[in-house]
C-alpha cells in the first residue's frame, strides 16, 4: 500500500511539473556560451530545464544548474505593466516565476510600494515569501536592496550583515553598490560613523561612480557623516561633488 501511494504521489508530481508553464529565455553560461529557448525551473532537481531548437528544427532539452549561469534573462510577463500597483497580482507573478527573474522583480516593485506607504513589516514579509523559494533573491536580485532597506527600517537586522556581505560581491553592480550603501546606513545607525564612511558611503562614492543614483545618495550621507565626526573639509568636498556631479538629483535638492 505504501508503494502504491508513493507511485501515485510521484505521478501527481510529474503531472504538476509538466503542467508548469515554460517561458522564453536567454542565458549566458560560465563557459562563455549563450543559449536561448523555453525555460522552466525544476524544484526537485534544483536546476533549469531549457528546451532549445537546433539548426534542424529539433527541440533538445538540457538541464542547467544555477551555478553554471552568469546571466539569465526571462521574457517579461505579459501583464507586467498593468499590475504595478496590484500587490496580489505581483505576488501571483512571483509564484508563477519562481527562480525565473520576475519573482524578484515583482518582489522589488511590491516592497518599494509598501515602503512608500510606511509598511516596512509588510515589505519584509512579502520578500521573505519570495526568498523561501529563491534564496538568492535576498542578496543578488532586483528585490535585494528593497528587502535590505525594509529589514533596516523594521530593526530586523540579525541576518542583514551577512546578506550585505554577499550582495557586495554580486556581479550586478547596481546590487553591489546598494549593498555598500545600506551597509553604511546600518553602521551609522549603530553609531559606528567612521566605519559607515569607510565600509559604506565612501566605497559607493569612489568604487561605484557608474551608479549615479547610489553615488548621489552616498555623497549626501557621507557629508553628514563627516560633519558628525567633525571633519568639515571632507564634508564640504562631498557636498561639492554632489552638487557638481548630480545637480538634478533629489539628494542635491535636499542639500540645497
Amino acid at each position: 500500500m505504501k508503494l502504491k501511494i508513493s507511485i501515485a504521489a510521484a505521478a501527481l508530481c510529474a503531472v504538476a511539473l509538466s503542467a508548469k508553464a515554460d517561458f522564453p529565455a536567454r542565458m549566458r553560461l560560465t563557459d562563455g556560451s549563450e543559449k536561448q529557448g523555453m525555460i522552466r525551473w525544476l524544484p526537485v532537481q534544483k536546476a533549469y530545464n531549457l528546451a532549445v531548437k537546433n539548426a534542424q528544427g529539433q527541440v533538445l532539452e538540457v538541464e542547467v544548474k544555477p551555478d553554471e549561469i552568469v546571466t539569465l534573462q526571462v521574457a517579461k510577463p505579459k501583464n507586467w505593466d498593468a499590475v504595478q500597483n496590484n500587490p496580489a497580482a505581483l505576488m501571483a507573478i512571483a509564484s508563477e516565476y519562481k527562480m525565473l527573474q520576475w519573482d524578484a522583480e515583482a518582489g522589488a516593485v511590491l516592497a518599494r510600494g509598501l515602503m512608500r506607504q510606511n509598511k516596512a513589516k509588510a515589505a519584509v514579509d512579502a520578500c521573505k515569501k519570495i526568498e523561501q523559494a529563491n534564496p538568492a533573491a535576498a542578496w543578488d536580485s532586483a528585490m535585494a536592496p528593497e528587502y535590505w532597506r525594509a529589514l533596516l527600517e523594521t530593526g530586523a537586522t540579525g541576518q542583514l550583515p551577512k546578506l550585505l556581505e554577499k550582495g557586495a560581491q554580486s556581479q550586478d553592480l547596481s546590487v553591489a553598490a546598494a549593498a555598500c550603501l545600506v551597509r553604511g546606513d546600518l553602521l551609522e545607525r549603530e553609531d559606528r560613523v567612521n566605519d559607515a564612511l569607510k565600509d559604506g558611503y565612501l566605497r559607493c562614492v569612489f568604487m561605484f561612480a557608474n551608479q549615479p543614483a547610489v553615488q548621489a545618495e552616498a555623497l549626501y550621507k557621507a557629508a553628514l557623516a563627516f560633519d558628525k565626526v567633525r571633519k568639515p573639509t571632507q564634508a564640504e568636498k562631498m557636498r561639492n561633488m554632489l552638487l557638481s556631479k548630480h545637480a538634478s538629483s533629489p539628494w542635491a535638492k535636499k542639500l540645497r
